[in-house]
This record gives structure tokens, sequence and C-alpha cells, in this order.
């Protein structure tokens, strides 16, 4: 597999109330780029 077919993955973790939910949908709101979040 070559690096152009690689999809990247980000994992975020941390304890409620860390603002996890926060910087995801920072993250949505700040790129053109297509996302998908699971």
């Amino acid at each position: 597999m070559t690096s152009d077919q690689r999809i990247p993955i980000t994992v975020i973790g941390g304890y409620l109330g860390a603002g996890k939910t926060t910087l995801v949908n920072h993250v949505l709101r700040s790129t053109d780029e297509r996302i998908a979040v699971i």
C-alpha cells in the first residue's frame, strides 16, 4: 500500500469534560476536507 492510498486516522480520548466534543466541532468547522466521525 502506497502512502497515497493510506487513510489518516486520529483517535481522540480524554476525561469527561476535557473538551473532546469542542475539539471535534472545531476541526469539523475549520476544514474543507472530507472528514468522517465514528
